[in-house]
């Protein structure tokens, strides 16, 4: 278990600040979500310990960095964006080196990590001749070194196909038991299936922190979806609108409204996760 106290983080140099009262992360996959901007990235760098607080503490299951930082980094498991691996070494010369940083590991445990992560064919390349997808696969590998309690994803899914996007997020949910997971993610829907909670940042705060499932079904509107001809589209609020693609010289168009069928060509859909954070932050605008 996470939990931030009166946590404040100022960055060099500009305006901006983080700010977190109190904030209990329990074990299980929490989805951070956020604008560019939000915060989400110098979030997680001071889950992780790159960043510490200006003022407040986190403490993890206990433990302070003040007294237990050694302990604690050798639980915790980071991805950030943009991570730089040493591109000099290979594959599987990197990750037990970094398996040392963590006290070490069995050399069995480094192959189920390699086999796990699709990466048996490039033991022996250095990380300079590989392509972006299996770096990223490689920096994933790492944060799993030495079964960590927590883990730190920032964008995981980046460069990966659409096939190691799947086989990934699986895994995550496969060894989320026990341990806090927090992923920060502009693909809310590839997570949908796999997420316990959503932590959501905007400027700095914490907006909202819950189930998914509340986070789904908290937002007393509705979305709906049709097939129309362009003239009605066209007499359509824009602000409304989630989707649209053109089908069939028509258009498909999904979008937020209240109870009432706003159309007859209109259908009720099931709030995806995308739906929910477009119609949270749209009200929040609206309050404003």
């Amino acid at each position: 278990m996470l939990e931030l106290r009166q946590v404040t983080w100022r960055r060099n140099g500009s305006d901006f600040q983080l700010s977190v009262p109190r904030l209990v992360l329990r074990p299980g996959i929490t989805l951070l979500v956020g604008r560019n901007g939000a915060g989400k990235s110098s979030f997680l760098q001071l889950l992780a310990t790159a960043q510490f607080p200006t003022e407040g503490e986190i403490r993890y299951n206990g433990m302070s960095v003040e007294r237990n930082l050694a302990t604690i980094r050798s639980q915790i498991g980071f991805v950030p964006t943009g991570i730089e691996l040493y591109e000099e070494m290979k594959t599987s010369k990197l990750l037990h080196y970094l398996s040392e940083l963590k006290g070490g590991v069995e050399p069995r445990e480094l192959d189920r990590l390699i086999e796990h992560f699709n990466l048996e064919k490039y033991r022996s390349h250095k990380i300079k001749t590989l392509a972006q997808g299996v770096r990223q696969r490689i920096a994933l590998a790492q944060a799993w070194i030495a079964t960590p309690a927590y883990i730190f994803l920032d964008e995981p899914l980046n460069a990966l196909d659409s096939l190691e996007r799947i086989n990934f997020t699986r895994f995550v949910a496969a060894h989320a038991q026990g341990r806090t997971i927090i992923v920060s993610t502009h693909e809310l829907n590839e997570w949908e299936a796999w997420g316990d909670r959503v932590l959501w940042l905007d400027e700095g705060s914490v907006r909202y922190h819950g189930t998914l499932h509340d986070w789904q079904t908290d937002i007393n509107l509705t979305v709906w979806a049709g097939e129309v001809e362009p003239a009605v589209y066209r007499q359509l609020d824009a602000d409304r609108i989630l989707h649209v693609r053109p089908q069939n010289n028509k258009f498909y168009v999904r979008l937020i409204g209240n109870h009432v069928q706003p159309a007859p060509q209109f259908s009720e859909q099931a709030v995806t996760m995308e739906d929910a954070y477009f119609i949270r932050r749209r009200l929040q605008t609206v309050s404003k």
